[in-house]
């Protein structure tokens, strides 16, 4: 069976909420999906999966500290040939900032994956929350969309 790996941070829950929305759509299409925050994490079980999804809230015009250091770890242990995107939340008009800045650090730490860019963001209405309503819906489809990507 092709599985999947969504790793992501989340402050308020907002990240968490895509990141299920996104497993949702993969499962959908017969992809086994695990969800792991970075500390949870086993890096010798990475290399199981056939695709790695990377996730946070915009922090300060980029992603999280913890995405990036987990970036990092997994370019460590060799994981070529899989699938991989990178998808965030944001509020106001710093859509990008954080999906952009992983796809480079992904490219530059683990060359020969196959990056989906662009990745995936969703709106984030107010301070706290919630995700705006179309964006979750727009999460399933983007996970769908991969995992046909990825059994195709």
């Amino acid at each position: 069976m092709t599985r999947a790996l969504i790793i992501y941070e989340s402050k308020f829950g907002n990240t968490e909420q895509v990141a299920r929305e996104l497993a949702k759509g993969l499962e959908e299409v017969g992809v086994e999906t695990h969800l792991t925050k970075p500390k949870g994490m086993k890096l010798d079980e990475v290399t199981s999966f056939d695709a790695i999804l990377f996730g946070c809230p915009v922090h300060m015009m980029g992603p999280t500290r913890g995405i990036k250091k987990t970036i990092d770890k997994v370019g460590k242990i060799g994981v070529s040939g899989k699938l991989t995107t990178a998808f965030e939340t944001y509020a106001g008009d710093h859509m990008g900032k954080a999906v952009t800045k992983m796809e480079e650090r992904i490219a530059k730490k683990m060359p020969g994956l196959d990056l989906v860019k662009p990745g995936f963001s969703a709106l984030v209405e107010g301070y706290k929350g919630p995700v705006a309503t179309e964006d979750l819906s727009r999460a399933v489809e983007f996970g769908k969309m991969l995992g046909n990507r990825l059994q195709g």
